[in-house]
């Protein structure tokens, strides 16, 4: 992925993550930004715990200088969190004052730090990124005109990224003969993302699959408007003969509810008594 699709994609893994045991967001859909204003402006407007993503530097291929589409994005992330009713600020740190185990009010900035780190564990894990944890700033607080602490830090990230955008294939798609002239369709699904809308998959008769998305002639089996329920199958009642089917990860990128782009496709051919 690229710069814009790895920081879009931070955002969508921060703000699907859930304190254990509760399924309550750690942060609100308008707690965590992509900016580059000032802190104090973006902290003003959300509410906390809040995540502001800021762009740094960058290197082309800083390693051996061969790759230039090779990219080496220093990210910073700011957390914030408030909590009233203490003197010192330990909850603001630490947490404390909680309102339940489902809400994030009460909660600590290293509380918030953890959910943060699983979040850029899983853009390495699930998203295959390589990431680096670089730096992490003093913890700071301040006292608001309410009396309520905030408590701030920031943190430093590389990761590798690509000049071009990418958009990832399933893989194993595999067409099987599962007699009565009915085809089964399997496949390891792609890692969600931001901009997953679901899978299209097309089926023309032969032995020679189709390329293009929106072949008029092929008939569809999955428009790409969702995914299969359970993920990562499909059975299709295609009749006897000689089949090629084609997949392809369908993707909306700015939430207009169609389909703006599409992976590789990714083919198999099967004949089906």
């Amino acid at each position: 992925m690229n710069v814009w699709q790895t920081l879009r994609q931070l955002k969508y893994l921060l703000l699907q993550r859930q304190w254990e045991g509760s399924g309550a967001d750690v942060f609100q859909g308008n707690s965590v930004v992509i900016t580059v204003a000032p802190d104090e402006q973006a902290i003003s407007t959300l509410v906390t715990p809040t995540a502001i993503i800021r762009p740094m530097g960058a290197q082309s291929d800083p390693v051996h200088d061969e790759q230039p589409e090779l990219i080496l994005q220093s990210v910073a992330v700011r957390l914030s969190t408030t909590v009233p009713g203490d003197a010192l600020g330990e909850y603001a740190l630490i947490g404390g004052g909680r309102q339940g185990q489902t809400d994030s009010r009460g909660r600590g900035l290293l509380e918030v730090e953890e959910e943060l780190f699983a979040a850029i564990g899983e853009l390495g894990a699930i998203n295959g990124m390589v990431i680096y944890n670089r730096a992490k700033s003093a913890a700071d607080a301040e006292l608001d005109d309410q009396n309520r602490y905030s408590c701030f830090r920031s943190y430093m990230f590389e990761m590798l990224t690509t000049e071009d955008r990418y958009y990832e294939s399933v893989t194993g798609f595999v067409a099987a003969d599962k007699g009565d002239s009915t085809c089964d369709l399997t496949w390891t699904p792609a890692p969600l993302r931001f901009d997953s809308r679901g899978v299209r998959i097309l089926r023309v008769s032969g032995g020679t699959p189709t390329t293009n998305p929106a072949d008029g002639s092929a008939t569809v089996v999955l428009d790409g408007s969702a995914f299969p329920s359970p993920a990562g199958a499909q059975n299709d009642s295609s009749g006897a003969g000689t089949f090629s089917y084609t997949i392809w990860n369908t993707y909306d990128e700015f939430g207009s509810g169609t389909t703006e782009r599409y992976s590789d496709p990714k083919t198999s051919t099967v004949t089906v008594a």
